[in-house]
């Protein structure tokens, strides 16, 4: 260990010393409270279960997941704002009228324009062949038709989302909107408590302590931290990492104050439904004692003054039922992570303003840095799987979900987009990225089935289309670009048909009009960047770029970060139409947490992961080449990067690339050049927690006599004391007693971390036998330094 629990005791030698003296309690359990002592206070401690408790006492309340299939009757119809539908319909006009135009425009410039004067029948009847030969250029022609128009709508609902942020930002202020207090402990009930709830399951634990301790720090600086509580609801079935967890737990509390504001862990043994699964179990147990929940990631960070005045926003509207802080990006040292994080904090403003402007009460909510209404969400709230012929389908990406329902029951859920304080933090490398990708994809699309399901709004009912067209786009535009390559080769190698009629006086020519084509790809290129350069006029004009490294570097960075978006679109495009085809075959994933470590990354894992998008890359663009190379510059920048995705994903990986961009004062973000308190915490707090981190948990809580009593004492596994169950567990141990610890499986190691009992025999027999166990006291000597 790093940090030497016992002052007087220096080895092993020591601790069997102090052992044969007898100067240490020989009853079991005041020896385990003995060792306890050393690191937790042990007031609490239960003598009868020979447990530390880590939670409140259980009280368990009835939930009713929902029946999908049954028909919904709302005891209160949700309020239907004039002002949103106004709002929405101007949306839907603007973004119609535009998309036809954009699509009429490409209908102008392809270059079979005669589809009027072909009579297939006819031709048919005269020429089998020939009719469809002929007919075949406008059955592609009109498939890219189709295809640009759904994605042109697409285009244009960002753009539009965009300008509505615009008009916000700059009229600053919508008043219909839940305003945010001044003042906000004079608006909150002390009575109505806040729990706010950490899931986590195998994440970085000496990130997750550190994040939390300084969001804990931020509300204590308040002075109202006594009406909330923390909860760490783990799933972890790592035993190594549950150990730390433990550990970690157990420091966070020792040295905290006793200011009403309590840390509680809870390790859950049966891990189903995921991280809503784990919520829900939050919710039977003690959701009725909290009015209010927070949900956070593992990676989130939020000010103590957020906290108070989302609780604020909350109590001002007691019809709200959601309300989502916009959480910002900090932290990021990787190039990847840098440019993301710098999008993020310079785009994201005006699209969240965008985006509020047309859901208002019936906005999103993003599963974290959330408040949320107890009574109503467990009430509408709780998810059950689909039915499917093979079996339960269960909800994936639930946050929509629910937010849908939230709504059904008569409740807002509202986007606080101009609220500040609400942090976190992203995958390091693209690879990372787009493994949570493929979960959302695969979340979303599953989320499709929802809905034509009774009583939800028309808004949320677009909400789950459109986050399915999030990744069902690209497979769209691969497809779109598939038939242009397709039209090119038609054009190219088939013999033109002039006459498509018998009495056809003059012919009719096929062209290419590259310049309509160079004007509609210049617009829609325009319709992709200007949100970009809405955000720097923004900027400009209210700071003058003071805190992200003046005009230059500001201007500069944004360059980079649109060449640079574009490089990654044909990579994300690629693997994004997989997860879509995957999704709909039926591929199972595995829902793992992030590596949130940065260089990550090896030069093998990146040509694993991008190998066919080269040789795709190199194919293609070869096809090009070979059937017109005029043709080749409209397709280089998707081909190219393509080819080189393997070296684009390595570099971008590499914090000591992110590093020296940031030197030279690229991709500065404000929370970089004045960070607020809680994240600067978040970096202290977090070189103790990785100081005290031990790789070896297990073996930790085998040998070392803290760790082991820390380990029994916060088991919640206890089994009633009967003869069965002694046998059992006597079986066990007389195995593990001969069997090599070290190798047994994770999940083995984990029953035993969860049975106190084995555990501490296990613990006693190591100790009397230490020349056996050489190995292991050698592990525990090596974490001890």
């Amino acid at each position: 260990m790093k940090n030497d629990y016992f002052s007087h005791l220096s080895d092993a030698d020591n601790w069997c010393q102090k052992s044969n003296q007898q100067e240490m309690p020989s009853d079991d359990v005041a020896f385990l409270k003995y060792r306890l002592h050393q690191i937790s206070d042990t007031r609490d401690f239960n003598d009868d279960r020979k447990q530390q408790p880590t939670y409140p006492d259980i009280e368990r309340v009835a939930i009713q997941p929902q029946i999908w299939n049954k028909p919904f009757k709302a005891k209160s119809k949700p309020n239907r704002s004039f002002i949103a539908t106004i709002r929405r319909l101007i949306m839907f006009l603007l973004i119609a009228i535009q998309t036809y135009l954009g699509t009429n425009y490409l209908s102008s410039l392809l270059p079979y324009q005669s589809w009027d004067k072909i009579n297939f029948m006819a031709n048919w009847q005269l020429n089998p062949e020939l009719a469809i030969y002929n007919v075949i250029p406008y059955i592609i022609q009109g498939i890219i038709i189709v295809l640009f128009a759904i994605l042109f709508c697409w285009i244009s609902i960002g753009f539009w989302t965009s300008i509505m942020g615009l008009i916000l930002a700059v009229i600053g202020k919508d008043r219909f909107t839940i305003p945010i207090p001044t003042d906000p402990a004079s608006h909150i009930d002390n009575t109505h408590r806040t729990a706010l709830v950490m899931p986590i399951c195998n994440e970085d634990v000496a990130r997750v302590f550190a994040g939390l301790e300084a969001t804990y720090q931020s509300l204590v600086e308040t002075g109202h931290a006594a009406c909330c509580d923390f909860y760490i609801l783990s799933d972890t079935n790592d035993p190594d990492l549950y150990v730390n967890e433990l550990k970690a737990w157990a420091d966070f509390n020792a040295k905290k104050a006793d200011n009403g504001c309590q840390i509680f862990y809870r390790h859950r043994k049966r891990r189903v439904k995921r991280k809503s699964g784990n919520i829900d179990d939050f919710c039977r147990r003690w959701g009725h004692l909290y009015e209010y929940m927070m949900i956070l990631d593992a990676d989130s960070i939020m000010t103590g003054d957020c906290i108070l005045k989302m609780i604020a926003m909350m109590e001002m509207t007691p019809n709200a039922g959601i309300l989502q802080s916009p959480p910002k990006s900090v932290r990021m040292k990787t190039l990847y992570g840098r440019i993301q994080q710098f999008a993020n904090q310079i785009y994201s403003d005006i699209f969240c303003s965008g985006t509020h402007f047309w859901q208002l009460g019936e906005a999103q909510y993003w599963g974290h840095n959330a408040m949320i209404r107890l009574k109503p969400f467990i009430e509408h709230c709780i998810l059950s799987p689909l039915q499917k012929r093979k079996g339960p389908l269960h909800i994936l990406s639930h946050d929509l979900v629910e937010a849908t329902l939230m709504r059904r029951a008569g409740y807002g859920v509202w986007i606080a987009y101009n609220l500040n304080g609400s942090y976190e933090e992203l995958p390091g490398n693209m690879i990372e990225d787009l493994k949570r990708d493929n979960r959302w994809c695969m979340g979303n699309l599953i989320n499709l089935r929802l809905i034509f399901k009774s009583g939800i709004t028309f808004t949320h009912r677009i909400m789950f289309l459109t986050s399915g067209m999030a990744y069902i786009s690209s497979l769209l535009w691969l497809v779109f670009l598939i038939f242009s390559t397709l039209l090119l080769l038609v054009f190219n190698i088939s013999e033109p048909q002039y006459f498509y009629q018998s009495n056809q006086f003059y012919p009719t020519w096929p062209k290419w009009d590259e310049q309509l084509a160079i004007r509609l790809l210049s617009t829609t290129l325009i319709l992709l960047f200007a949100p970009k350069f809405f955000s720097y006029g923004i900027i400009i004009a209210k700071t003058r770029a003071k805190d992200v490294g003046g005009i230059f570097k500001l201007t500069l960075s944004i360059l980079i970060e649109m060449i640079w978006s574009m490089i990654l679109a044909p990579i994300r495009m690629i693997f994004h139409s997989k997860f879509v085809v995957k999704a709909w075959l039926g591929s199972k994933i595995q829902w793992k947490s992030p590596s949130r470590n940065d260089d990550a990354l090896t030069w093998g894992e990146s040509f694993y992961f991008c190998w066919p998008l080269s040789i795709l890359g190199i194919i293609w663009l070869a096809i090009i080449i070979w059937l017109n190379p005029q043709f080749t510059y409209w397709y280089i920048a998707i081909l190219i990067p393509l080819t080189i995705s393997p070296l684009v994903i390595r570099v971008s990986g590499l914090s000591s690339v992110g590093i020296k961009a940031q030197k030279a004062g690229l991709f500065l973000t404000p929370e970089e050049t004045h960070p607020t308190r809680a994240v600067t915490l978040t970096d202290d707090y977090l070189q103790q927690t990785e100081a005290a981190f031990v790789q070896h948990g297990f073996i930790m809580a085998l040998v070392d006599p803290v760790y082991n009593a820390l380990a029994c004492a916060l088991s919640t596994s206890r089994h009633l004391a009967n003869e069965k169950n002694q046998l059992v567990r006597d079986e066990l141990v007389h195995h593990y007693l001969h069997t090599d610890l070290e190798k047994i499986t994770k999940e083995q190691q984990l029953a035993i971390l969860e049975d106190p009992f084995i555990l501490s025999q296990l613990h006693r027999h190591i100790w009397l036998q230490q020349e056996k166990y050489d190995n292991l006291f050698q592990l525990w000597q090596n974490e001890r330094q």
